[in-house]
């Protein structure tokens, strides 16, 4: 990926396939010294490469795997945007502010919170949250997860096709199950067809929303804290 550079309004370097020139404003505190070298605050960072990419849920990509390295939190990255008021590409950067989450661990599981969002058009689900039983056992960490209907999400990716991890995946949904949950998956490769996808999450919801159970499973938000 060629490296964004900020040259200032004098600056004369030209842009290449190896580097992108900027002569935008950039405050003395929206950088940091890194190694002897003047970087761009994690802040800047972010809402320059969300216009970079131009694309709405490539954005929500960059947002949420920059709150996963712990480089900000969600509500400073707000507050950012509302000093922002007139810059170009600003539009982006806020529809990208209202669908970033804290909690996604890899952009697999992002994509699929926006098939689950944008296409299927269901409810903001939580990502990653720790889901235990009454008694205070551990039921796992389910990639996404609606506690309004009990739903869980999963984005299996090539290693979950290995013998060991598909018994261990198995033996997870069981357990979900076994609590009241509805469960739904998602395979490498099957994002790309959005439209099938939505449908199989409307219906994964649908039948969730249709059981009448007893809640045998609690939220555990003790390790939460950083998603604020």
């Amino acid at each position: 990926m060629p490296v964004p550079l900020h040259m200032g309004v004098h600056g004369a370097l030209r842009g290449s396939d190896r580097v992108l020139i900027s002569k935008e404003q950039f405050a003395p505190w929206e950088s940091d010294l890194l190694h002897g070298v003047r970087a761009a605050s994690p802040l800047r960072a972010l809402f320059d490469e969300i216009r970079r990419r131009g694309s709405l849920r490539t954005g929500v990509e960059a947002a949420d795997m920059t709150f996963a390295a712990r480089l900000c939190t969600p509500s400073e990255f707000a507050a950012y945007i509302g000093i922002r008021p007139a810059w170009t590409g600003i539009q982006l950067v806020r529809d990208v502010g209202g669908l970033m989450r804290a909690g996604s661990e890899s952009p697999q599981e992002t994509a699929m919170r926006m098939a689950w969002v944008l296409d299927a058009e269901l409810p903001q689900p939580l990502c990653n949250p720790v889901l235990r039983s009454p008694s205070g056992a551990f039921l796992g960490r389910p990639d996404l997860f609606d506690p309004d209907v009990g739903l869980v999400g999963e984005y299996d990716g090539a290693h979950h096709l290995l013998d060991d991890r598909r018994r261990l995946d198995r033996a997870r949904e069981e357990r979900f199950r076994d609590h009241g949950l509805e469960y739904v998956s998602v395979v490498r490769g099957e994002l790309v067809d959005r439209v099938r996808t939505a449908a199989r999450l409307r219906a994964a919801y649908r039948r969730a929303a249709a059981i009448v159970r007893d809640r045998r499973w609690v939220l555990d938000y003790r390790l939460r804290a950083f998603h604020d």
